[in-house]
């Protein structure tokens, strides 16, 4: 249960749409005590409807996190999107930039652990669906859906920011509440924590790490940015200096959190550049050293110096030797590198019709 300070909302406010008011329907004053109880009873439930609310929501967080890890072990985009229709997990992680604007500390508490006791559970899934999987023990490359969310970067941040301002202003314009699942779709809570899931239960501490970097930028950004909306929209009217202080105090950590989560988001997408880059130098220096081949395959491992260059290549001459290709792309690279190459020959066969 909340505590007194945190008392705002109640069962008695009227159930009838907010009426817009002002640019884009934001009011352009504090909003009346009605007017918050109708927002956020949807976010705490308390008293008798907290058990329910818990059982349903442990109950659609298990099924969505099967879901989504078995729709990513079967590469399948479909099944994953379907997965993040049932998440329950934007309703609570609104609650907490609820109570981040309200300086309600107990309730942003209860619903940092809610969300955090559903992160457990959906590992805890994706950990369970790793070891029944035989397909994931195999030599067979990891489904593309699973590494899609091992290396998130600064654009992951750019959707999880425009997400959360979109969770927020349905969260303030009732009658918009019917976007509230395309929101969950577009930032993508449940599947990132299934990979943790599948990923550690693989051993690939790396790509598990990946993941849960993907899953706390999506957090503390949505947090943050419905919190920006709630603010505009007049529902950060705090009752005493003591609510606004910790308000200061719980904004001041989401920001430091989101420029801890945005540098290994940066790296992430400068190296994705770098590679990027080297593999376009590779593509264009390879068909001007073997004009009449074809570029089947591409390995740039830009971690070890010198930098390894591994390409397939097909076509029914042999190719020239490697070191004049290792020379252009040194020079276009700007490092040493070490270029193999792996020539499948290709032969034809012709018949004419008996």
């Amino acid at each position: 249960m909340s505590s007194s300070k945190d008392q705002g909302t109640g069962a008695a406010a009227t159930k009838q749409t907010l009426a817009p008011t002002g640019k884009l329907g934001f009011r352009g004053r504090s909003a009346t005590p009605e007017e918050q109880a109708q927002v956020f009873d949807a976010f705490f439930f308390e008293g008798k409807r907290r058990i329910p609310y818990l059982q349903q929501f442990f109950t659609l967080m298990v099924l969505s996190s099967a879901i989504a890890a078995f729709g990513l072990v079967n590469d399948s985009a479909a099944v994953v999107i379907g997965a993040m229709l049932v998440a329950p997990l934007m309703t609570p992680i609104l609650a907490i930039a609820a109570a981040v604007v309200q300086g309600w500390g107990s309730r942003a508490i209860e619903s940092f652990a809610i969300v955090g006791a559903g992160a457990l559970a959906a590992i805890a899934v994706g950990v369970a669906v790793a070891f029944i999987t035989p397909a994931l023990r195999s030599d067979l490359p990891l489904p593309g859906e699973l590494l899609a969310r091992t290396s998130p970067n600064l654009i992951d941040l750019a959707i999880a920011i425009a997400a959360g301002l979109a969770g927020g202003f349905v969260a303030v314009r009732t009658e918009a509440s019917g976007a509230l699942p395309g929101v969950g779709i577009a930032v993508a809570l449940v599947p990132p924590l299934a990979t943790v899931g599948l990923t550690a239960g693989l051993g690939l501490w790396d790509l598990s790490l990946g993941a849960m970097l993907l899953f706390a930028t999506n957090l503390v950004a949505i947090v943050l940015a419905a919190g920006l909306v709630f603010v505009a929209a007049g529902f950060a009217a705090f009752r005493d200096d003591r609510g606004s202080a910790q308000s200061n105090l719980a904004t001041a950590i989401l920001v430091i959190a989101v420029i801890v989560v945005a540098v290994p988001l940066l790296i992430h997408s400068l190296q994705r550049l770098e590679q990027g880059d080297a593999m376009a130098a590779v593509a264009e220096h390879t068909a001007d050293w073997a004009p009449d081949l074809m570029l089947t395959d591409v390995i740039v491992d830009r971690a070890v110096d010198p930098i390894e260059i591994s390409i397939g290549i097909t076509g029914a001459d042999t190719p020239p030797h490697p070191d004049l290709l290792a020379e252009r792309l040194a020079a276009s690279l700007g490092k040493a590198v070490d270029v193999d190459v792996v020539f499948v020959p290709l032969t034809t066969g012709s018949a004419a019709a008996p």
